[in-house]
């Protein structure tokens, strides 16, 4: 009886053993499976295969996965619109690879029957690996894709002529599409014309700014920046006063900056002209009498030399013609007696300079300077317009 067992265990053993070994040594399987059981024809569906192969340190199963390529694979009666490949996947014993196909069938005898998948083959080789660390290379196998079938049903009546849908668009379809073109095309048309006349009137800006010439009285720098010259030039002449007391050249210095800065207190333009670099050992910003000088420009900036031409008569006719009162005509009387001080000062015959009278004119005339910088301000402009057509009007009313 022992004896019976033991050789009835022997037997379990071994049949184990064959089983095992069969298990190990099947080097690839492959399945099918679709998005749908059933279909209608024309309509699009997904067909994924999957395939294991052996992969491990004592064996590996090399396929040739060229015919799966979803370009290259052929399925009729089917037809193959696309597909992908999916990364593959690993564990300790297995490599796992997948296609994913998208298919459709347009058949007219095929309704309401089961369509099978053709025929597919694929070849492979195992890689056996030694202890040596070398791979021995067997033979070229086949492997017959397992079998898959697809029920096909009717989409289409039984008295129809075409299996294919015809187009669901109507003419007021066709009518919105031409019309959404056409106002497509005329706005196109439009910003080109727009970018056309921008590029023409870049290029005659560009061609004028390289013919014209820069005349005296061109515009070579802002308006604020010369009054903010002309404030700084007024501060520049009083720290050199507080060193070392009046001199002509140095009223003559103040009457160039008051000059400019009553030309635009009356409305009138001052001369711009660029000068080359100067050197001055006095550290003044003035080219010569009469000017004062403004820097412009990022890295290598011009020196614009700006002038007025107002007299202390000029001031006086405009405040009696403008009849202007409050602060307008503070600054103007400020603006005439600073001009008239600073005249006598560097244009009289007198060697000796009244610094009490000068002072004062240079500090009324750097309150006028203020004065007029602010006016110079967009929003103040219009507001001194408005003010001035008012007055205008009032006297014209008065008459």
């Amino acid at each position: 009886m022992r004896r019976c067992v033991l050789a009835l265990w022997g037997v379990v053993a071994a049949c184990s053993a064959i089983a095992a070994q069969n298990v190990e040594t099947d080097p690839m399987q492959c399945w099918w499976r679709t998005s749908a059981g059933a279909i209608r024809v024309g309509e699009p569906f997904s067909l994924v295969l999957t395939c294991a192969v052996v992969e491990n340190d004592a064996a590996k199963v090399v396929v040739d996965q060229s015919k799966l390529e979803p370009s290259v694979i052929q399925l009729a009666p089917f037809e193959v619109t696309g597909g992908s490949h999916g990364a593959d996947l690993r564990t300790d014993e297995r490599r796992f690879f997948q296609y994913e196909y998208r298919l459709r069938l347009i058949a007219e005898n095929l309704f309401g029957r089961d369509v099978p998948l053709p025929e597919t083959k694929l070849s492979y080789h195992v890689q056996s690996q030694t202890s040596q660390r070398s791979a021995i290379q067997g033979r070229d196998q086949s492997y017959v894709l397992p079998s898959q079938s697809i029920r096909v049903m009717s989409m289409v009546p039984t008295d129809a002529s075409d299996i294919r849908d015809t187009t669901t668009e109507t003419f007021a379809d066709v009518d919105e599409r031409s019309f959404r073109a056409n106002l497509l095309i005329v706005i196109g048309g439009v910003l080109f014309a727009l970018a056309g006349l921008m590029a023409l009137l870049a290029i005659v800006r560009l061609v004028n700014r390289f013919r014209k010439p820069a005349a005296a009285t061109d515009r070579l720098v802002s308006d604020s920046a010369i009054l903010s010259a002309a404030s700084r030039e007024l501060n520049a002449v009083k720290r050199a006063r507080e060193d070392g007391g009046w001199t002509p050249e140095l009223a003559g210095r103040a009457l160039g900056a008051l000059r400019v800065a009553a030309a635009y207190a009356l409305g009138q333009n001052v001369g711009q002209s660029t000068v080359g670099s100067l050197q001055l050992t006095d550290g003044s910003h003035h080219a010569q009498a009469g000017n004062i000088i403004v820097q412009t420009g990022w890295p290598k900036g011009k020196r614009i030399a700006v002038s007025g031409s107002i007299t202390p008569q000029a001031v006086a006719r405009e405040r009696a013609r403008a009849d202007a009162g409050g602060r307008r005509a503070a600054m103007l009387e400020s603006l005439e007696q600073a001009l008239t001080c600073f005249t006598a000062a560097q244009y009289g015959r007198g060697t000796d300079l009244d610094a009490a009278a000068l002072d004062e004119s240079l500090a009324a005339g750097s309150r006028a300077v203020r004065r007029v910088k602010l006016e110079q301000l967009s929003l103040m402009k219009r507001f001194t317009r408005r003010r001035v057509a008012t007055e205008v009007e009032n006297r014209a009313w008065s008459r």
